[in-house]
């Protein structure tokens, strides 16, 4: 696996966060940095502040949180070529998005990179980012999956068309993930009951039934792929028609 790179303004973020409720940790941290406060220069500064806040970081075990994760997902770690973690700028926006520059000739794969984006609380307190980020590692996964076939593609018809497809697709994918979380032990209840009101509700007209056997359907799926998916998400119907087995 390609070494993991961590942004210096959350790593030092993170750290001061965590030193505070340690008095100890708290004097060590100062008695390493207050003296290069001293240095003139202010790149050399930053420079030399750079291990030291990597070196508590990892004392204190925050380079762990990544690595756990992506041991998981061992297909991930084999074939993306760099790891990048960020500072989100909300809670809201921490996630996992893989970006792939593709090779100017055409023959070979693309330079793939994982863009972790996290903020400093959730190394101190991972119990809400774990399960967010098991659930990205697996869509990740599944667009690396050459049976998944994930590719970009463009939704048909007017802009509310293509909106209510895009969030069909969108919760489709959500309830396959979950479903499989779950047969991994490391699915949640409440993200199951918020994922069959979504299912509702973007389906309100052609999918669902009483007994929510559309639902049950995806969830309990352990193999589908893009074009599945968007079908379901174009023409509604076709999910009904579909064999158990799908």
């Amino acid at each position: 696996m390609s070494i993991i790179e961590y942004e210096q303004s959350l790593v030092e973020t993170t750290v001061f966060l965590a030193v505070r409720s340690n008095s100890t940790l708290e004097c060590e941290l100062h008695q390493a940095v207050d003296p290069l406060y001293e240095i003139p220069d202010e790149e050399l500064r930053q420079r030399a502040f750079e291990p030291v806040f990597k070196n508590f970081f990892k004392q204190l075990g925050f380079d762990r949180l990544i690595t756990g994760l992506l041991a998981e997902r061992l297909q991930i770690a084999d074939l993306v070529d760099r790891f990048v973690v960020r500072e989100a700028p909300r809670k809201r926006a921490q996630s996992a998005e893989l970006l792939v520059q593709d090779d100017a000739e055409g023959k070979e794969r693309g330079t793939r990179t994982l863009v972790f984006q996290i903020c400093p609380q959730s190394f101190i307190d991972p119990k809400r980012f774990v399960p967010l980020m098991r659930r990205e590692l697996l869509h990740v996964a599944d667009m690396m999956d050459e049976q998944f076939a994930y590719h970009r593609e463009a939704f048909s018809g007017d802009p509310s068309q293509q909106n209510l497809r895009r969030d069909r697709y969108s919760v489709l994918w959500d309830v396959y993930v979950e479903g499989r979380l779950e047969r991994e032990k490391s699915g949640a209840k409440v993200e199951k009951e918020r994922l069959v009101k979504a299912f509702n509700r973007v389906f309100a007209t052609g999918a669902t039934d009483a007994n929510g056997c559309a639902f049950d359907r995806i969830f309990d799926a352990s193999s589908l792929t893009h074009d599945d998916l968007m079908n379901w998400a174009r023409e509604p119907t076709l999910l009904l028609d579909s064999s158990p087995a799908a």
